[in-house]
C-alpha cells in the first residue's frame, strides 16, 4: 500500500467542495486501485494540511447531499472511519452541516453514525452550532434523535423498576454545554449495568 500524494488529496477535497460527485467517484476508484488502498482509508487520509478538514467536512458544510451519500457508501463499516474526524477546529462533518442548516446532511451523518456528542474546540456540540445559527429545524431534528436514543438505551418511561431512588431525569437544553452533556457515555454506560443486573 502506498501513502496519498497531495496532489490527490487537493483533488478529493476540490471535488468535494465543487459538488462534482461523478469525477470524485472516478476519482477515488482510479486512485484506490492505483495504491491498493479502500476507499474509505482514502477518505480517511485525504485531509487538507491547514485546516485538517476532509472531503466530508466540505460537502457537509455545503450541503452537498450526493457527496455525502458517496463518501459514506464507500465504507462498508458503521461508523465510516472518517465519520467523526475533527478539523483544526475540533468541528466534525455533523458541526458543519449543523451549523449551516443542511438537515438532510445531518440526517444522513447520524444516521451513519455521527456522534452528536463530541464538543468541538470551544466547547461547543452541534447542537449548540445550530442552535446559535438560527438552524431551528436542525436543532429540533438533532434534539428529537437525542430523546429517541435516550429512551432506547435507558429503557424509556416504561422501565419503572430500579433502585432505590428510582430513575433519575436527565434533562438537556439545546447548546447546554456544562452539567450533564459531560457525562453522558458515564450514565448511559450505568443505565446498561442497571439494566442488566435487573435481568
Amino acid at each position: 500500500m502506498s501513502h496519498i500524494d497531495e496532489d490527490s488529496v487537493d483533488e478529493i477535497l476540490y471535488l468535494a467542495r465543487a459538488n462534482e460527485a461523478s469525477e470524485l467517484e472516478q476519482f477515488l476508484t482510479t486512485l484506490s486501485t492505483q495504491i491498493l488502498k479502500a476507499k474509505d482509508q482514502i477518505i480517511a487520509e485525504a485531509v487538507d494540511s491547514y485546516s485538517q478538514n476532509t472531503a466530508l467536512h466540505y460537502a457537509a458544510a455545503n450541503g452537498h447531499i450526493d457527496i455525502v451519500k458517496l463518501l459514506l457508501s464507500a465504507s462498508s463499516s458503521k461508523p465510516a472511519p472518517f465519520i467523526n474526524l475533527t478539523n483544526a477546529s475540533g468541528n466534525t462533518p455533523l458541526h458543519w452541516a449543523s451549523l449551516n442548516g443542511h438537515l438532510e446532511a445531518v440526517k444522513l451523518l447520524i444516521e451513519a453514525g455521527g456522534d452528536i456528542t463530541i464538543f468541538n474546540k470551544a466547547g461547543h456540540d452541534a447542537v449548540f452550532e445550530a442552535e446559535v445559527n438560527d438552524k431551528k429545524e436542525v436543532v429540533d431534528w438533532l434534539l428529537g434523535h437525542v430523546e429517541a436514543l435516550e429512551k432506547s438505551v435507558g429503557g424509556g418511561a416504561s422501565n419503572t423498576e430500579g433502585s432505590a431512588g428510582g430513575e433519575e431525569e436527565m434533562v438537556f437544553k439545546a447548546g447546554d454545554t456544562s452539567g450533564p452533556m459531560e457525562d453522558v457515555t458515564e450514565k448511559i454506560g450505568e443505565m446498561q449495568t442497571k439494566d442488566t443486573q435487573q435481568k
